[in-house]
């Protein structure tokens, strides 16, 4: 997202005018337009008064989001540590479900291996992490019991897309088709990565907001197509709900 496109963004989140801004700024109300058309740009002086009025930082007032720092983890990262934790608490589940013993043995061992074989494979997905020089995708399999395998024995699929092989980059936001008022089953939100040889779907997580429109800028940088469709950075920089906004038609 350009930097005119982020001070008008701006500007209209917290409901000021072109001359109530130029007011506070004590500059002209035509200086205000040459920023938000992009024929000039603030000095830093202005940018530094801009940062205080709003109330955000330098990054965030010219890249739409905080600085980053990578790597960047994009999801939540598996561990052994997570792993035996999970077992640990659907150990007590399980117990809790048979009454501490009162019930027979078998059930206990049965709710249990369910927990294993079902439910364990389903609490951990894919992750992947931003890099300076590329992004590194750890990969489980789609399959459940590979995937059990994967998380009992820490093993993974990584795979490394180098920043140069990246022809372009789309974010994508799909809403899911609910039958039922009670159904608050996530909608699709990914980054599609097209890479010379191969296309990847990249979920993203609940931190999107404080990442993604300077990634956008950053992917930009190292000349990679990025495709926003639906202005999904736009939306993110006016603090809108994502949710609501595709939804409200429904």
């Amino acid at each position: 997202m350009l930097l005119q496109d982020i001070l008008k963004t701006l500007r209209n989140r917290n409901g000021f005018t072109q001359e109530k801004i130029a007011q506070k700024l004590f500059i002209s109300t035509q200086a205000v337009s040459k920023w938000e058309n992009g024929s000039s740009v603030p000095s830093i002086d202005n940018l530094l008064a801009l940062s205080d009025l709003y109330g955000i930082s330098l990054d965030e007032l010219v890249q739409g989001s905080p600085f980053f720092k990578k790597p960047y983890l994009v999801g939540s990262k598996y561990n052994l540590k997570k792993g035996f934790l999970f077992l640990v608490v659907w150990l007590f589940i399980s117990l809790l479900f048979t009454g501490f013993g009162y019930q027979p043995f078998w059930l206990f061992l049965l709710i249990f291996i369910i927990g294993i074989l079902v439910v364990f494979p389903t609490t951990f997905n894919d992750y992947w992490i931003i890099e300076n020089d590329g992004i590194r995708i750890k990969n489980f399999s789609k399959k459940d019991f590979p995937k059990l395998i994967q998380l009992l024995s820490n093993n993974r699929t990584t795979i490394k897309i180098e920043y140069s092989d990246i022809i372009s980059a789309k974010i994508v936001y799909k809403t899911k088709q609910r039958f039922s008022p009670f159904d608050f089953s996530f909608d699709m939100f990914y980054l599609q990565i097209c890479s010379k040889d191969k296309i990847y779907n990249l979920n993203f997580d609940s931190s999107v907001k404080k990442f993604l429109p300077q990634f956008v800028t950053f992917l930009k940088r190292h000349g990679i197509n990025v495709i926003d469709d639906n202005n999904i950075v736009e939306l993110l920089i006016s603090d809108k709900s994502l949710y609501e906004h595709f939804n409200k038609s429904e």
